[in-house]
């Protein structure tokens, strides 16, 4: 796993539907599992469903870290990914709040 496909992922969240979903067919399999501490998902449509409903709770944010327009941090925490044999993401699992926190 390197970081440019952290960072294609990464972007992944803050593009339209139809790009969105075709990002998502090259970086993740079909049957992809994501949770996070608000959900659990499986599967590209849901997995993208979710992503939509993160745009419409940020309002012109980006999933770098979380960032708003001025690039100020808003909402920082990790992800972990599990790759396949394709090198595509299989399972993620995201969790929010201050670093050094979640790692205690």
């Amino acid at each position: 796993m390197t970081i440019e496909q952290w960072q294609r992922y990464a972007a992944i969240w803050s593009l339209p539907q139809a790009e969105r979903d075709r990002e998502l067919e090259d970086c993740v399999e079909p049957e992809v599992s994501y949770a996070d501490p608000n959900v659990a998902v499986s599967g590209l449509r849901a997995f993208s469903d979710y992503m939509a409903g993160f745009q419409r709770g940020f309002p012109g944010n980006a999933f770098r870290v979380q960032v708003d327009a001025s690039g100020a941090v808003v909402g920082p925490g990790l992800s972990f990914a599990e790759t396949g044999e394709d090198g595509r993401f299989r399972r993620i699992r995201g969790f929010f709040g201050q670093v050094d926190e979640l790692l205690r």
